[in-house]
């Protein structure tokens, strides 16, 4: 299975151009199962063409989950899936001071491995980020599905912080690439991490001289073996 994390930052490149297009095309030649995107714009007509786009990639299920209003646009997160899944659940997560946050959740079912697989985008401030990761965990600890994907722009420049050491040890591994920005690419921001019975994994940042421009994150790939 490969599962890919982008933050597409509206789709605007760090040329300051908004294409697309050009996300669209990162997207189609990393040919993944599952596929997380953050900063995804619904209203302006660029955005809405991105949307109508993606339901013509090779994805069962194109899940939008709104997390807030801005001045032009609704934003929040995507979730493509090459499978159905059982039961979709859109949450907020905590926020008090910060921009509205959400999560997708989505489960698939034994044709898909038992699988929950969670997106997200967490707060920039560090006192909504550790109440929202903590929010997280009887979702990724749920007994039903013992396998399960995290993924997204975590927001994490300190990983050493207790409350991101605290979600991390609930999966057996994460990935540490670089992401942000694209160069020098210099944190971590952008997670897959993986609990459940799996053989085999690499994980990766996309680094063609498309995905290099298209956002100002390097889009995150993972390779799991499940079991």
């Amino acid at each position: 299975m490969r599962i890919l994390s982008y933050n597409i930052h509206g789709c605007i490149g760090r040329d300051g151009r908004e294409s697309p297009d050009r996300i669209l095309e990162v997207i189609r030649q990393a040919d993944a199962d599952i596929v997380g995107l953050q900063e995804v714009h619904s209203d302006d007509r660029l955005d809405r063409d991105f949307l109508r786009q993606l339901e013509h990639l090779p994805y069962r299920s194109v899940l939008y989950g709104k997390t807030m209003r801005k001045p032009s646009a609704d934003y929040g997160n995507v979730l493509l899936l090459r499978e159905p899944p059982e039961q979709i659940q859109r949450i907020e997560l905590p926020s008090q001071t910060g921009e509205p946050r959400g999560a997708i959740i989505a489960d698939i079912g034994p044709k898909g491995h038992d699988l929950r697989v969670i997106t997200t985008h967490l707060d920039i401030r560090i006192k909504e980020r550790r109440q929202q990761t903590r929010s997280l965990r009887p979702y990724i600890m749920s007994a039903q599905y013992k396998n399960c994907v995290l993924l997204g722009d975590l927001n994490e420049w300190l990983p050493w912080r207790g409350h991101f050491r605290e979600c991390m040890a609930m999966f057996k591994i994460c990935s540490t690439f670089k992401t942000f920005p694209v160069k020098p690419a210099l944190f971590a921001l952008d997670r897959i991490a993986i609990r459940g019975e799996f053989s085999q994994y690499s994980f990766t940042t996309i680094s063609s001289e498309l995905a290099t421009i298209a956002s100002d994150h390097r889009p995150l790939l993972c390779e799991v073996h499940w079991t």
